[in-house]
């Protein structure tokens, strides 16, 4: 069961993801007591470092009526690494983009953006950095918070992921600079290594290894609500039998890659729990055409908020709304109303004195004679 009373009191960080569409909006009004913070994925730069995109009237709307913080994404266009490297590689492109970046929260009045640039090369590591250290001190002059989404490791080897896709983010540098790391603890398996897409014990390893770079009070912890079948074994026979499966495996990938995930929910069978992984699964079929399909239930997202509990860490970013099992709500507790969103103050000076209660300026005196 999920830590409730103690996660509630850290009322900064309940992020929901979600994108334009009538599910995801339609989960947000029925839910926004569980929320302090809405992601709409609704906007990209490019090699320009133009920004395009908007978001959905309603939905902001909404979000002004529950008091609720609007943190869009901003994604390297098309998820597309050249675009990405490109516009941090150029000053022009950089200025442009923080400039849009600005002027886009202020005319809009969000709380700040989420930077979710993925598949970038690890050898961007560099710009990618300088790039967040810019706009976040641009952003902090008008009060406004940047975070960034990173991808998952437990070590520093070099093998194909880290070079391409994981390597790029450098923990500690990125959390210095910007305001928190949302850590996307998933997916941990994939079409090549099937399992399931966030394991209590593969999420327990992430945050053992992050957090010996990054404080705790700077994490929020990824958690996907979906399910994912990773595809299936299948005597193929003839030809057009292997190109059909081929072009089924590419529009399945684009379905994912788009995030139009299954719902956790949805697909018939009994459901089976792996007490050791504490994850769920189904598996549907028979002899060759068996399916197994791993399940982010209200359950195993309950094992994993503990962790947020666990390791004092700022909150939790789910991806996404419309996904989840409605189950899932009744685990999750109603968050306070957020605070005015400031940037972080700066220290007293040394010579001034904190402020304390009467009985303890009693105990200064009495120590002091």
């Amino acid at each position: 069961m999920v830590r409730a009373q103690t996660i509630s009191r850290r009322r900064d960080q309940a992020i929901f993801y979600t994108l334009d569409d009538p599910a995801g909006l339609a989960s947000f009004l029925a839910h926004a007591r569980h929320i302090t913070t809405i992601a709409p994925q609704d906007f990209s730069l490019d090699y320009w470092g133009l920004l395009r995109g908007s978001i959905s009237p309603e939905l902001l709307q909404a979000a002004r009526q529950y008091h609720i913080r609007v943190m869009p994404l901003v994604i390297n266009r098309g998820f597309a690494a050249w675009q990405a490297t490109r516009m941090l590689e150029s000053p022009a492109a950089r200025d442009r983009a923080i400039g849009a970046l600005v002027a886009t929260a202020r005319r809009l009045s969000l709380a700040g953006w989420q930077l979710d640039f993925e598949g970038l090369p690890w050898t961007d590591r560099r710009l990618l950095t300088r790039f967040v250290a810019q706009a976040a001190r641009a952003l902090h002059r008008h009060g406004k918070v940047l975070s960034v989404a990173v991808a998952a490791r437990v070590n520093d080897i070099h093998n194909g992921i880290y070079r391409n896709f994981s390597g790029v983010y450098d923990y500690a540098a990125l959390a210095r600079n910007c305001d928190f790391l949302s850590l996307m603890a998933y997916p941990e398996s994939g079409r090549h290594h099937p399992g399931p897409l966030a394991s209590y014990p593969w999420v327990a390893q992430v945050l053992a290894y992050v957090l010996r770079q990054v404080p705790p009070d700077k994490i929020s912890l990824g958690i996907p609500d979906y399910q994912t079948d990773w595809g299936y074994h299948r005597i193929r026979i003839t030809f057009w039998h292997r190109v059909g499966r081929r072009i089924y495996r590419h529009f399945r990938w684009i379905w994912r890659l788009i995030g139009l995930d299954g719902q956790a929910h949805t697909h018939p069978g009994r459901l089976h729990w792996d007490p050791a992984l504490r994850s769920a699964y189904r598996v549907y079929g028979h002899h060759l055409d068996r399916h197994i399909i791993w399940v982010e239930t209200p359950r195993s997202i309950a094992a994993n908020l503990d962790l947020v509990s666990i390791y004092h860490l700022r909150g939790y970013s789910i991806w996404r709304l419309g996904l989840e099992d409605p189950r899932l709500w009744s685990r999750l507790p109603i968050m306070a109303p957020p605070l005015r969103l400031t940037t972080a103050q700066a220290a007293p000076p040394r010579h001034e004195l904190p402020r304390l209660r009467p009985h303890g300026v009693r105990n200064l005196l009495r120590a002091s004679r």
